[in-house]
């Protein structure tokens, strides 16, 4: 054997390693709930499915399976939103949001097996997400909508990038490459990470370059870090030099065994001192204000994601890292991302799938808390003429 084909066999080797060996289970966004208008059907694929979302009349999200039962015909291809059904293009049958056909194409009654596939979805904050589990199962937990009260409505961008969805979450606890990859520095935890059930809390504090706030001097940042699952993660960041509070949201979702939609999104609730980003922002109306600061906040946020990309695109999976001082909680991340692998359903129903005291867990990382999953209140600092809304612990499934 040539040493060049061997060198790419074992290339092609370590690079299969990384691919994605089961869809993971748990929430993950679909898509923003402006793309979907009243009467649109969106073609997505998801977890190696095909899938569409369409809005009914009313205005109901409804996601399913992307093949009439009938005869199999794509409804994103001519089909339609007729009321609160989809119509197939090809023989006309009709779908309520519950996945009952409610009229064949000639009059005739529905067969009893016309059944779509309808998923479980839930929409707030002005994104859709939809359940996946390998095996079928419904949902037992939920993420819950923020109070979105005086908050801007969201700016987001999205790219299809070959990555492993396990890969992009453990981002949230890898410290070590925050300075390497992103240039933060003074990267500090300020308190443990956080483990309850689906989801997930960290508090950093570091230093940065201004960037397209300020060129020269560099701005110290708290964010706290709030996943559920590995598909939904919510960042506050606070700036209390500008006295800026703002939302950063990333959302992966598999699309397939090597790639992932990967969505970042945008909102901002308050600048307390828009004149110590620059003398003039003080002039300028507060909504326009706003938007100004919340489009240079999205192009920041575009490049601070988009320099992992190189990296998750290349990478392979190492089992056991060889890890060192200051690269944060990995093993305790790995362990808690067991519970969304189908491939470990029989050690979850032993037991936890996380332990303090588990081979590869420093217990001084992690907290572990087994009640509620209702976030913690562990609220960031913030200057006296900043009063961060409470959780909204009442909004619904519908709300947009």
């Amino acid at each position: 054997m040539s040493g060049a084909k061997q060198k790419l066999m074992i290339h092609s080797s370590q690079r299969s390693k990384n691919r994605l060996e089961a869809f993971p289970s748990g929430w993950f966004v679909l898509c923003f709930s402006e793309e979907l208008e009243r009467g649109a059907i969106l073609k997505r694929q998801f977890m190696g499915q095909d899938i569409v979302a369409f809005r009914t009349a009313s205005g109901q999200a409804v996601v399913s399976d992307a093949f009439c039962p009938h005869m199999g015909a794509h409804f994103a291809h001519g089909g339609r939103v007729e009321g609160e059904t989809i119509r197939c293009p090809f023989h006309g049958f009709c779908f309520d949001a519950q996945g009952s056909c409610t009229k064949t194409g000639y009059g005739t009654k529905p067969p009893p097996n016309a059944r779509l596939r309808i998923w479980e979805t839930e929409e707030f904050n002005g994104i859709l997400l939809v359940w996946h589990h390998a095996n079928g199962r419904r949902s037992d937990w939920k993420v819950p909508a923020l109070e979105d009260h005086g908050w801007s409505k969201l700016s987001y961008y999205s790219w299809k990038i070959r990555a492993n969805p396990y890969d992009t979450a453990e981002n949230a606890v890898d410290i070590g490459h925050f300075a390497t990859v992103h240039g933060y520095q003074d990267v500090s935890s300020m308190n443990d990470l956080n483990l309850d059930g689906p989801l997930l809390t960290a508090t950093y504090g570091m230093s940065r370059d201004g960037g397209a706030f300020r060129q020269k001097n560099r701005i110290k940042t708290k964010f706290k870090i709030t996943k559920w699952g590995l598909g939904y993660s919510a960042v506050e960041v606070y700036v209390e030099e500008f006295g800026l509070l703002s939302r950063h949201f990333v959302f992966g979702t598999a699309i397939n065994q090597d790639e992932i939609d990967m969505k970042i999104a945008v909102s901002i609730f308050k600048i307390a001192h828009p004149s110590a980003i620059h003398p003039l922002l003080a002039l300028i109306p507060h909504q326009l204000l706003r938007k100004i600061v919340q489009r240079a906040s999205l192009k920041a946020y575009k490049t601070d994601v988009s320099q992992d990309f190189e990296i998750w695109t290349n990478k392979t999976k190492i089992e056991n890292p060889a890890l060192a001082k200051g690269d944060g909680p990995i093993p305790a991340f790995r362990r808690w991302t067991k519970q969304f692998d189908p491939r470990f359903e029989v050690e979850k129903k032993k037991g936890p799938c996380l332990s303090p005291s588990a081979p590869g867990i420093d217990s001084s990382q992690v907290a572990i808390s087994q009640g509620s999953l209702t976030p913690p209140e562990q609220q960031i600092s913030a200057s006296e003429d900043y009063q961060r809304p409470a959780p909204n612990t009442s909004a619904t499934s519908t709300r947009r």
